[in-house]
């Protein structure tokens, strides 16, 4: 990610909210979204539901759900038998909150085998009688309802690890005398106990997207059963859909890999094109993985496993090569687009798994998609790192990668990078829709929806516009109790006022969250800084806040300690405002105390990360600071026209002054040049270029501290450089913003907020 030539190092709090839906039945009976179109019904396609445990039986170990996840192991031995894949099964109970112990309705069941595109479903009934189970299922006719096709029984021991053949034969009978060749142990999987309690736990929690739960439950079922290949896909699949980094999964991750030649033929067909896909990834081999959910797909259009994987190995493919019709130009390997059409398909088919990633849900959908401007692509050619911003080509999105330290010179930004986000925007509002739709009554949806609104541009209602981003957080807010997710509401509530104008509404939900908050809380030092009061942003800081950290000039990596690092951040909540000086010098000489304590070669990266912004933002009150300078790393243009200044070389600065967009807290530095150089005229123009384009400012606006001061100072500016020209309607409009925003700033900011009072009167 980049501004004004410098890495930063951003990440993106997605905000949701809108108007709560109703939660009314489509006209197939099944729930929401109606708006997607059906797939055709597949006679040959089935769908195993969860047995009905009858009343009156006492309870058991083995659930309808685990005789379902049993018969459908055994269904999937049969190369010919077309299975609906189980996490779109999960998702289909997840959406009408079908649970232990289910009974589901003969007319919910067919609707949801129509709704999943499976022209059969089967539906069972389990008894117990001391220690046997009695099974009874029937594959019937999704279409026309009516009598089973076929019906069978089975009987088996209640605890037991060996009623794998049991379910293999049911599902023979099920299926009828010639259901094609087979393949794999079927339902028959392990023999050991223990290994089989431990994966019906896993299942369970796949079933409530509990992805670590379920990792460590498909880990104890390995340590007790190393055969036991489903549970080894399992796990796999759980690693891979959590992205676990921990030393346990790397263990899993390289254990799957050694062992997965080996354990295939106890698999069925989808089952093992997933497990080498699994090994293919894990081994970092992502074309190989992208062919094997390639071949799933080929068999199974429908399948959400494929198709996430499918937007993982291209998307997680970090290899830069030479453009073979252009050998000066780089290439990403694997598509960018491909993975973002993966994705749209996959969570529109099962929108109930972005409840795998909880809170951050929001976060990671918009790291998938890169909806602003801010978010880059990272590769490496060779070990080179090289980044690259997306355009369009086409109907589609390319990134063409440039080196970092060219891209650090340069600052490339494609003409055509617009028109790349407003797809990836089209595409993040489609999959947040439908998951809104999926669950009206969910906070997370809202919030998801709200951010893609967001960054589309729909903040505030107008007239013909139905669902906003200021909408969808209100929804949200109403929806959520966790006193975390509300602040973190409110916090994206402001940020959205300020996009819409409302710079009073800003304020008083901003004093509202602040007057709550007594401890460090991640996400809101922003607002204090927005509301002038940096001390108490300095306090407010949390561990969690540190991840928005400015990075070196020159695009170094940067390791710090987290002391160091806070010391870092607390020193940009009071430059963002430029005040008070005596905190201001009193934490430089600090952050230089501690980055002593760091070995040499990682001292320079290091300060230019920790000082140069700060620096940067406090030159016209402050002049040069001890970290501006000429030599490396760096430095950055910012600086090297600050130099320029303060040494009267205005002829460079007029020669080198970028004058291209930048995000806010650059757009203030470049104002604060061109009034140095006496050019008023272009500086306005500059600044309206950001404050006239408020709905496009980024959703990290609260986020990374001095975006949020700055902004501030940037209407304080444009107030002042009306009110010297005469020009009151603008000189009024900007400082009357500051007033609002600041009237109960902390005392080092009052004579601002005075001088912007006076021109707010002015005739």
């Amino acid at each position: 990610m980049r501004h004004g030539g410098r890495a930063l190092v951003l990440g993106v709090l997605l905000a949701a909210g809108g108007p709560v839906r109703g939660a009314a039945q489509c006209a197939d009976g099944s729930p929401p979204p109606c708006r997607l179109s059906r797939p055709a019904l597949d006679s040959g396609r089935y769908v195993i539901l969860p047995f009905a445990h009858r009343e009156g039986s006492q309870a058991i170990d083995l659930d309808g759900a685990d005789c379902a996840e049993f018969l459908s192991e055994a269904f999937g031995r049969w190369t010919d038998v077309q299975l609906t894949d189980k996490t779109r099964i999960y998702d289909a109970l997840y959406r009408r909150r079908a649970g232990v112990p289910f009974r589901i309705p003969f007319d919910a069941a067919l609707a949801i085998a129509r709704q999943l595109g499976a022209g059969r479903v089967v539906i069972g009934q389990l008894w117990n009688f001391g220690d046997t189970l009695r099974l009874t299922a029937g594959v019937y006719d999704a279409a026309r309802a009516g009598p089973p096709l076929r019906e069978a029984t089975a009987r088996i021991p209640s605890a037991t690890a060996h009623a794998g053949a049991a379910f293999n034969a049911l599902a023979a009978s099920l299926l009828g005398a010639d259901p094609g060749p087979a393949g794999g142990t079927g339902a028959e999987a392990t023999r050991s106990l223990r290994a089989y309690n431990a994966a019906r736990l896993g299942q369970r929690a796949l079933r409530a997207w509990d992805l670590s739960g379920a990792a460590r439950a498909f880990r104890a079922a390995i340590a007790a059963d190393s055969e036991f290949a489903h549970a080894y896909v399992w796990l796999g699949q759980a690693l891979l859909w959590a992205a676990d980094s921990s030393v346990d999964a790397a263990h899993d991750r390289a254990t799957i890999a050694r062992r997965a030649s080996s354990l295939v033929e106890r698999l069925g067909p989808t089952d093992r094109a997933l497990l080498l896909a699994q090994r293919a990834m894990f081994e970092r081999r992502w074309p190989d993985a992208c062919k094997r959910y390639r071949e799933v797909l080929a068999r199974d259009s429908l399948n959400f496993d494929a198709w996430y994987g499918l937007a993982q190995c291209n998307a997680e493919d970090p290899v830069v090569l030479r453009d073979s019709a252009d050998s000066a130009r780089f290439v990403f390997r694997g598509s960018w687009h491909t993975a973002a059409l993966a994705y749209r398909t996959a969570l529109r088919l099962a929108p109930s798994f972005n409840f795998a990633f909880g809170s951050s849900a929001r976060e990671r959908m918009a790291r998938l998609l890169l909806a602003e401007d801010f978010w880059w692509r990272e590769g490496l050619f060779d070990t080179l790192p090289f980044f690259a911003f997306p355009e369009a080509a086409s109907d589609s999105i390319a990134f063409y990668p440039l080196s970092g330290a060219d891209m650090a010179r340069r600052g490339h930004r494609p003409k055509t990078q617009a028109r790349a986000l407003a797809m990836n925007r089209t595409i993040l509002t489609d999959i947040a829709t439908a998951w809104v739709d999926a669950f009206p009554q969910d906070p997370m949806a809202h919030r998801a929806l709200s951010y893609a609104l967001e960054v589309s541009g729909r903040i505030a209602p107008t007239v013909g516009e139905p669902h906003t981003a200021v909408g969808e957080m209100a929804a949200a807010q109403r929806l959520e109790r966790r006193p975390l997710e509300q602040a973190h509401d409110a916090v994206a509530s402001v940020r959205l006022f300020v996009k819409a104008g409302d710079f009073e509404a800003a304020r008083r939900t901003g004093d509202s969250l602040l007057r709550t908050i007594r401890a460090p809380t991640s996400g809101v030092a922003g607002v204090a800084v927005l509301l002038g009061r940096p001390a108490l942003a300095a306090r407010l800081l949390a561990i969690e806040d540190t991840f928005w950290l400015h990075g070196s000039a020159d695009n170094a990596p940067v390791r710090l300690p987290l002391s160091t690092g806070l010391a870092g951040l607390r020193l940009l909540a009071y430059t963002s405002v430029a005040a008070p000086r005596e905190s201001i010098a009193v934490l430089e000489r600090r952050i230089e105390q501690l980055l002593a304590t760091l070995p040499a070669a990682e001292r320079g990266p290091a300060r230019s990360a920790l000082l140069d912004l700060p620096a940067e933002l406090v030159f016209d009150d402050m002049g040069l600071r001890p970290t501006h300078r000429t030599t490396p790393p760096g430095p950055d243009g910012t600086m090297t026209i600050q130099w320029a200044l303060a040494h009267g070389d205005t002829a460079f600065v007029r020669g080198n002054l970028d004058t291209t967009a930048s995000s806010h807290e650059y757009a203030y530095l470049k104002a604060r040049s061109f009034v140095a150089l006496g050019d008023t005229a272009q500086a306005e123009r500059y600044i309206d270029a950001t404050l006239e384009n408020l709905p496009q400012a980024y959703s990290a606006l609260l986020d990374y501290l001095p975006l949020a001061g700055s902004l501030v100072r940037t209407m304080a500016l444009r107030a002042e450089l009306a009110a010297a020209r005469g020009e009151a309607a603008p000189a009024r409009r900007w400082a009357s913003a500051v007033v609002a925003l600041w009237s109960g700033a902390e005392p080092a900011l009052q004579p601002t907020v005075t001088r912007m009072k006076k021109i707010a009167h002015m005739e």
